[in-house]
């Protein structure tokens, strides 16, 4: 998680720590050729020469050793330029000159967990959140690193809370997910000593810690398919005593007891549910359990002390024969064998010791593997040589593709995701087929408009896997999630044909996409989405009446569906039809609660309307939900600068001329290959 730290801002804030009594006794002026060095590196580190940059800093700091802002410009380029042993041994320095500074701190730490210093980071870490931390974005990354460090230890209750906090509600990141997972399951490893086939579960772990109060819900169904995982009947009890539902919650930590009989965990819970039942005797016994499994464990011996004071004479007299007395320190648990054998990557140990040699066999073999179909070979292979080697993106998408033969479709669809943020630059053939499996995966958990920008770069395949990629178009396009043998023969002409569409949709041929539209929907009149992709394609040219009409007959097919719904309100605000916005908006809302366009539509509509209370809750509501959009940001300062409230929309003008520019930033970015 990259932190971009401008040396201005950095200089700003160092400047204002180091100035005062606590700087050194002055020093004679520096020599001419010596402020000439100190310019001309500051030059180059702002016009981006990091490597002369940090040359001529080096340089500078020979002759002038305790230049405080040179020692922090360097450690800053040495840190951007992930020379992270350099970095540390530069911000050791620059924390003995500012000590309450926090953001050094931060720096020095996230080197040290860059080193697998892991002791130190955390130290320091723990101490840059303690001072605090000026900048924003590293304070995020420096948390977050903490986080990661907590779960190592075993602290997993204080990282959870640590890393929900810091990302609150918006996007959490997949490493931040699978994080919490971990955190949830109890897991005391970081995320890339984790075995990459246990991350989907670890993944929809952490997606359910994030869930909000549909967390049961989502834990339950987890539940279903890994009824004897550890710590899933543990944190499934948690979320339902939550809720108020402690009968329910002591099933399933009695149930936990079974899995995991040598964890305090899960009586230290039964204790506390039985605590708030009022049921002071049973509460008194499962304490004295958790004491018993774990002596040192500060927690059990806490319910332990208030249930003994609350339960009869008898029991306490019982009580004090059997019970040790607390550890001297609280400390955590070691981690459990059985944990670490079911989460840890064997071949973690790889990144620091396997040869280069043994690395490049371990890949050519894994290619020779997967050339030969041999799928479960070559899927370990791959796994072997990305340990060593993780931001190799077309060992992930190969990954990913054996993994999708396999039909391990979680976590297919996670290093494929992988693969396509690092880059894939492979032989055509592999590279078309990485882009064909990755859309057909996001087709599959119903990611449609995605699938289809993943697909359409794969256009230019050939042979067979060309017809493939148009067939997984058309699902894209009528929104089927499903795989594409699994289509019924009924529709064998209806996907292809939409798919065609589609291809010519990307290509913006709307002259031959309109009458192929045509004359699929005198064939098919009744297919769901149809309607909904031909009036999406009309609005594209504005011609909004018949894309109206379009969307209109496709609420009669798709009933259930918010979709056309949203389209119409969009299509009655472009006419400035804001009652109209106003209905199909609120019936939107009615079938999906949550659709961040939904909100966003009732909002701008009721905006127009006049309405301002209902305008701001609505869009504040669609800024929770997608708080990267700066077109809610946008129309959530007009809202408020409507309202008279000036402060409030400059913020939100503030947020969103920063996405803005983030965005044209990314549209500018070379697409990875």
């Amino acid at each position: 998680m990259p932190i971009p730290t401008h040396l201005k801002f950095a200089l700003a804030i160092i400047l204002a720590f180091v100035a005062g009594p606590a700087q050194s006794a002055p020093q004679s002026a520096p020599p001419a050729d010596l402020d000439a060095l100190r310019a001309q590196a500051l030059e180059e580190g702002e016009a981006g020469k990091t490597a002369e940059a940090i040359r001529d800093y080096q340089n500078a700091l020979q002759l002038q050793p305790n230049w405080k802002e040179g020692l922090w410009n360097l450690g800053m380029l040495q840190y951007e330029s992930s020379q992270f042993a350099q970095a540390k041994a530069t911000f050791q320095k620059v924390v003995k000159f500012a000590p309450g500074l926090g953001t050094a701190w931060s720096i020095l730490g996230l080197s040290e967990y860059e080193t697998a210093n892991y002791d130190d980071a955390l130290a320091h870490l723990e101490k840059a959140q303690r001072l605090g931390m000026q900048e924003v974005e590293i304070a995020r990354v420096s948390n977050y690193h903490l986080a990661l460090l907590l779960i190592r230890t075993g602290d997993f209750e204080r990282a959870s809370t640590l890393m929900q906090a810091n990302f609150g509600t918006g996007t959490i990141p997949t490493q931040a997910r699978i994080a919490l997972g971990l955190a949830l399951l109890r897991v005391p490893l970081l995320p890339e000593q984790l075995d990459p086939s246990r991350e989907a579960l670890v993944l929809a772990a952490g997606e359910a810690a994030t869930s909000g109060a549909d967390q049961p819900a989502r834990l339950a169904a987890l539940l279903q398919s890994n009824p004897s995982l550890p710590y899933l009947h543990l944190a499934y009890g948690i979320a339902l005593a939550k809720t108020a539902k402690n009968t329910d919650a002591i099933q399933q930590f009695r149930a936990e007891t079974a899995i995991s009989p040598d964890s305090p965990f899960p009586w230290i819970e039964i204790a506390r549910a039985q605590m708030s039942q009022g049921a002071v005797n049973e509460s008194l016994h499962a304490a004295q359990k958790a004491v018993a499994l774990a002596p040192s464990n500060l927690e059990a011996h806490r319910l332990f002390d208030q249930a003994w004071i609350a339960a009869s004479p008898k029991e306490k007299t019982a009580a004090q024969r059997k019970i040790p007395p607390p550890a001297a320190t609280a400390g955590h648990p070691d981690p459990e064998q059985r944990i670490l054998h079911l989460y840890a990557d064997p071949n973690a140990s790889a990144k620091t010791v396997a040869p280069p040699l043994a690395n490049i066999e371990s890949w050519n073999q894994a290619l020779r593997e997967f050339t030969q179909a041999q799928y479960v070979s070559a899927r370990d292979d791959f796994k072997t040589s990305l340990a060593v080697k993780p931001d190799n993106g077309n060992g992930w998408a190969l990954l990913g593709i054996c993994e999708f033969e396999l039909k391990d479709y979680e976590n297919a669809l996670i290093h494929l995701e992988r693969s396509a943020k690092l880059g894939v630059a492979a032989k055509p053939e592999y590279l078309f087929l990485a882009r064909y499996t990755y859309g057909v995966l996001l087709i599959h958990v119903a990611r449609f408009d995605e699938a289809t920008d993943v697909l359409a770069t794969a256009t230019d395949a050939t042979g067979p896997l060309a017809a493939k990629v148009q067939f997984a178009l058309g699902l894209a396009l009528l929104r089927r999630a499903q795989f594409p043998e699994a289509v019924p023969s009924a529709e064998a002409d209806l996907i292809p044909a939409a798919g065609k569409i589609a291809e010519l949709l990307e290509k913006s041929d709307y002259d031959n996409a309109f009458p192929q539209f045509k004359t699929l929907l005198e064939k098919y009149p009744l297919a769901p989405f149809l309607h909904y992709a031909y009036g999406t394609a009309l609005v594209a040219l504005s011609n909004f009446d018949q894309a109206a009409a379009q969307m209109q007959t496709e609420t009669a097919i798709s009933p259930r569906s918010e979709l056309p719904c949203t389209s119409l309100a969009s299509i009655a605000l472009r006419q400035h039809d804001a009652p109209t916005a106003l209905t199909w908006a609120q019936k939107a809302l009615t079938l999906a609660p949550d659709s961040v366009d939904a909100h966003y539509l009732l909002g701008r509509a009721s905006l127009e309307s006049g309405d301002l209370d209902a305008s701001i809750r609505e869009l504040e509501l669609a800024a929770k939900l997608s708080p990267a959009s700066p077109e809610i940001h946008f129309n959530l300062a007009k809202a408020y600068a409507r309202a008279k409230q000036p402060e409030k929309a400059q913020q939100e003008r503030d947020i969103f001329s920063a996405l803005n520019e983030a965005q044209k930033h990314n549209a500018a970015a070379p697409a990875p290959k």
